[in-house]
């Protein structure tokens, strides 16, 4: 069975170092639920893309989420 429209949605996180140090973390999100195509994020930090993912799980209609 198919998800209908609204109830799906796509994440893509592209990430790396900036002069490969560890505090120069860069993380691009693009996302997208149902037909509407999010502005790209730019983040600079681990708890950064947590909480823009997390958000975007409870836009989808997933509820409050835990990560363990």
């Amino acid at each position: 069975m198919e998800p209908s429209e609204e109830h799906a949605g796509s994440m893509l996180l592209r990430a790396w170092l900036e002069g490969g140090e560890p505090t120069g973390l860069r993380v691009r999100v693009f996302s997208t639920i149902g037909t509407n195509e999010a502005t790209p994020l730019a983040v600079t930090s681990t708890e950064a893309v947590l909480a823009v993912v997390r958000s975007w799980l409870e836009e989808l209609g997933a509820g409050p989420t835990t990560f363990s």
